[in-house]
């Protein structure tokens, strides 16, 4: 009975928070907020009293809903928020027709649902978050808001510009095959637990952050930390796939930018809506725009539109004083949060343009290692021009490409900075090795048993085949392991003073490791 909990009204962007010591769980407090909003035009007089008590006219002694420990606090801008003291928080949202529990949209204030009813919605998804149970009627859930107005300003680089193509096919768009490489599949299934750890992280509160995300109907309108969530999951395969603990490698920390540019080709803007047409289009002129401002050289570059719940691949072509575009559909990219698996369209495409050569990933791995920095300001300035093509004290010609690449395959990932930094064509081939994705100096090479690890847990990690120095393992990313410390690999995602780590393990190789870890391996909602 000693639950504790706040009952919220939202109004204008303001909350007003009254404090209750006990009973606030969904059958106590939750049911009276309920039947609180539940008489004849509440939604209207709730807003009418409130606006007057913001406009000056009432005081706050004249809310009285549901006798408290405290009276209604003063207004203010800062949203209550769950902590170690604080279990449960019923919020009404008059801005926009909402009820939230714990911070998480729920139900449509306009059709609420009984009281036995809301008990029984209030649920878990299948990444373990707080929410309304898939078998609640649309009608009583929560509604999207309308997409922002789109001027024909907006439109404008899209009309005047020669588009060679809308709604265009990724393998089209990127000139690439319809079916997935093996290496590609291990991008993508990297990529899919990535996102899969965002959506099932309560602790930093990632997973909520990305409900309320789709409650967002314009991109000037993200909080910093839903920036950050958005900016991650569209990044995160651009960057160098290399991922260790912080002491080892650490990738730049995520800024706020209109426009973010992942790679020197590829440039990423956040947005809302993109399953609408009229915000597709715009989202493809301000990506041209950007484009056009930043690159003077003719070429290919790529523009990515992304909105968390869908993205969008432009392609814009430079040639001489002519440009041309192309684009995909909006792409569905998260998985619903009550999926059975975590593949999507967006996923992959995103997947599949990040696999695409990248001329700077050496320098890139290189500023990202601790470990090679110090050493490698003065050496990555050799071999540039030709000069050092070949090692000292070579008489006899110089092995070709393939034959050092099958050597470096046998080298530690420690080694292969100091290998690339000997010549150009030992940068060559060391990027060669360091276009597989690596955790912990494994480089990941193979998935072929499938997916073995069984819902809910395959939404959110993965069991690669691997190789360390030449010898074979199995890498575990996204779980903990119980009686094992688990590796935790950094990400450059940080949400208010917290940041998002990815449990990894590692253990020699066995083709039958599922039935071993099945007893012990764990989702990491705490790591």
């Amino acid at each position: 009975m000693g639950t504790r909990g706040y009952y919220v009204l939202r109004y204008r962007n303001k909350y007003f928070a009254q404090y209750h010591n006990y009973d606030s769980y969904p059958d106590g407090l939750g049911v009276k907020v309920l039947q609180s909003m539940q008489f004849p035009n509440a939604i209207t007089t709730y807003r009418q009293m409130l606006g007057e008590i913001l406009d000056g006219l009432r005081s706050l002694s004249e809310i009285f809903i549901e006798r408290g420990d405290d009276d209604f606090s003063p207004p203010s801008w800062r949203r209550p928020e769950n902590d170690i003291f604080i279990e449960w928080i019923y919020e009404i949202d008059l801005d926009r027709n909402i009820f939230h529990i714990n911070g998480t949209p729920f139900f449509s204030l306009e059709c609420l649902p009984d009281e036995g009813d809301f008990i029984e919605y209030i649920s878990k998804d299948h990444y373990g978050n707080l929410a309304c149970a898939s078998r609640c009627p649309p009608e009583h859930r929560y509604k999207r808001p309308a997409p922002p107005t789109v001027n024909n300003s907006d439109l404008a680089t899209y009309q005047s510009s020669m588009c060679t193509g809308s709604h265009v096919a990724l393998s089209d768009l990127l000139a690439i095959n319809d079916f997935l490489s093996p290496d590609e599949h291990i991008r993508i299934l990297l990529l899919e637990v990535m996102i899969g750890q965002c959506m099932v992280n309560q602790t930093i509160g990632i997973g909520k952050g990305i409900y309320n995300i789709e409650l967002v109907s314009d991109h000037n309108q993200f909080t910093d930390d839903q920036w950050s969530i958005a900016c991650f999951m569209a990044s995160i395969t651009f960057v160098p796939q290399i991922f260790n603990e912080i002491e080892n490698a650490s990738h730049p920390r995520l800024e706020r930018k209109e426009f973010t540019w992942v790679r020197e080709d590829i440039v990423v803007c956040i947005a809302t809506h993109l399953d609408e047409e009229r915000c597709l289009q715009a989202s493809v002129s301000r990506l041209i725009n950007a484009i056009m401002e930043q690159k003077d050289n003719p070429g290919e570059y790529f523009g990515v539109a992304f909105s968390v719940y869908h993205c969008a691949v432009v392609k814009v072509v430079k040639d001489g004083h002519t440009m041309n575009f192309s684009h995909t559909s909006a792409l569905q990219f998260l998985p619903s949060f009550y999926a059975h698996s975590p593949s999507t369209p967006g996923i992959t495409a995103l997947a599949r343009l990040g696999f695409r050569i990248d001329p700077a990933l050496f320098e890139r791995v290189v500023d990202i290692c601790y470990y090679g920095r110090n050493k490698t300001e003065k050496s990555l300035a050799q071999g540039v021009d030709g000069s050092n093509d070949v090692p000292p004290n070579v008489t006899r010609s110089p092995l070709p490409l393939e034959l050092w690449k099958e050597i470096a395959l046998y080298l530690d990932f420690s080694d292969l900075i100091p290998f690339g930094l000997v010549s150009k064509l030992f940068r060559e081939v060391a990027s060669m090795i360091l276009h597989y994705p690596h955790t912990c100096g494994y480089r990941l090479v193979a998935d072929p048993r499938g997916r073995t690890i069984d819902e809910p847990l395959s939404l959110s990690a993965a069991i690669f085949s691997a190789v360390r120095a030449g010898i074979l393992a199995t890498v575990v990313v996204g779980l903990r392991i119980e009686n094992k410390s688990p590796t935790r690999l950094t990400t450059p995602l940080d949400v208010g003073d917290e940041s998002l780590w990815v449990p990894f393990s590692a253990t020699s190789y066995s083709p039958q490791l599922k039935s071993s870890l099945e007893k012990y391996i764990q989702i990491p909602h705490s790591i």
